[in-house]
């Protein structure tokens, strides 16, 4: 059997290693930075946890079952059912009606938000759930925006919660991302929770690399993969901002949406509220996203002491915050994706080299998710098995 080898050490290329050191196949993987995880990176600062964008795991995504397996994800801990809606340095809790009971109902008392609206929620979680992940890309095609009009929200509902809520999931404010992605997103939602590590989003990379045999692992490595394109595809920016903080801000494990029009805040959450290792001893640690930019339209970096101010503004009241750190997350997201579950059986044919099989695992993602980068890793084993057990 040829040597594999892995370009590429993150999720997509973890995974494929993983599979392969299960199976005892030779494989060589190797990384051109100096981190294994590529955007699931945390920088860690005077006790605090610092994840490069704010991230967290989909526990009900399909595609983590073989991380489930490792017991890597046993120790997750989730963010509650729902956000807080911040208006005029007021906040209001919209939950899920169903799991947070009868909390969820206090989004009545909110001026954006009508009893019609949360009835809709409802059909549109069961309407959700009755599908399987991958029914869910092949209904009709809209932009998120268009699916959420014609399923009848008003557009009260959408500005206080969904712009928010899915503008930091696919990192951009108009809700143009296909609706088969939201569906997904939303099923994953509704089936299970967002969930964090102990110690940041990199703890997941960091454990597969612990069980992988470390004569394989090439980071800082001058191999590159063979790429004919040389063109940049097109992505999505964002930035972070971190506070030390000695309370949750009366936030505790959920997160908090911008649901005004104007500012640059996106949302806020605290970490620590939630998981471990993220803040020291007696700390909080306060993440403050801010709205996205794009390749095409990058957002200018917001002063700490603006952003602390306008922190202030949203929670209508005074904190006691000292800036730790501000992080900007280019090529976040790609944008350039088919959207679709899975893509094709992949054909080694195309991947064979006289050094051997070649992985490039980065880019060419069915959509831009976690799942998606799992399943490309599983997708190149299976056709190395494949290949394997096929008669010459």
């Amino acid at each position: 059997m040829p040597k594999i080898q892995i370009f590429g050490g993150g999720i997509a290329g973890l995974t494929a290693a993983l599979l392969l050191e299960k199976q005892q196949q030779d494989y060589q993987l190797f990384e051109r930075q100096s981190h294994w995880g590529g955007k699931l990176q945390t920088t860690l600062r005077d006790g605090f946890a610092l994840d490069h964008g704010f991230q967290v795991i989909q526990s009900a995504y399909p595609a983590l079952s073989v991380f489930h397996r490792q017991g890597y994800l046993d120790d997750s801990r989730a963010f509650g059912a729902g956000a807080w809606l911040l208006v005029n340095g007021k906040k209001t809790l919209l939950a899920d009606p169903l799991r947070e009971f009868p909390r969820g109902l206090a989004a009545l008392g909110h001026p954006s938000i009508k009893l019609t609206d949360m009835w809709q929620v409802i059909q549109l979680r069961n309407a959700i759930l009755n599908q399987t992940p991958q029914s869910l890309f092949s209904m009709e095609k809209t932009t998120t925006m268009d699916y959420l009009q014609q399923r009848g929200f008003s557009s009260a509902f959408i500005e206080a919660f969904f712009r928010p809520f899915f503008t930091g999931i696919f990192l951009e404010e108009t809700l143009d991302t296909p609706s088969a992605m939201f569906r997904f997103v939303f099923w994953a939602l509704a089936k299970g929770k967002a969930c964090l590590l102990p110690g940041g989003i990199q703890t997941l990379p960091n454990r597969i690399v612990a069980d992988l045999n470390p004569a394989r692992l090439h980071l800082s490595a001058q191999q590159t993969a063979v790429d004919t394109n040389n063109t940049v595809s097109p992505h999505r920016n964002t930035q972070v901002h971190y506070f030390s903080v000695d309370t949750d801000l009366g936030l505790g494990k959920f997160i908090a949406l911008n649901a005004e029009k104007h500012g640059e805040i996106n949302l806020l959450a605290v970490p620590s509220a939630v998981q471990v290792g993220y803040a020291p001893k007696n700390k909080h640690l306060l993440c403050v996203s801010m709205k996205p930019g794009s390749s095409n339209s990058p957002k200018p970096a917001m002063d700490s002491k603006a952003v602390h101010h306008a922190v202030e503004q949203l929670l209508g009241v005074n904190i006691d915050a000292q800036w730790i750190d501000s992080i900007q997350v280019n090529e976040a997201l790609p944008t350039d994706t088919p959207y679709v579950y899975q893509t094709e059986k992949l054909d080694l044919s195309q991947n064979e080299t006289v050094a051997g099989v070649r992985f490039n695992a980065f880019g060419g993602l069915a959509n831009p998710s976690l799942n998606a980068a799992i399943l490309s890793g599983e997708q190149f084993v299976a056709a190395v098995n494949s290949r394997q057990t096929t008669p010459i």
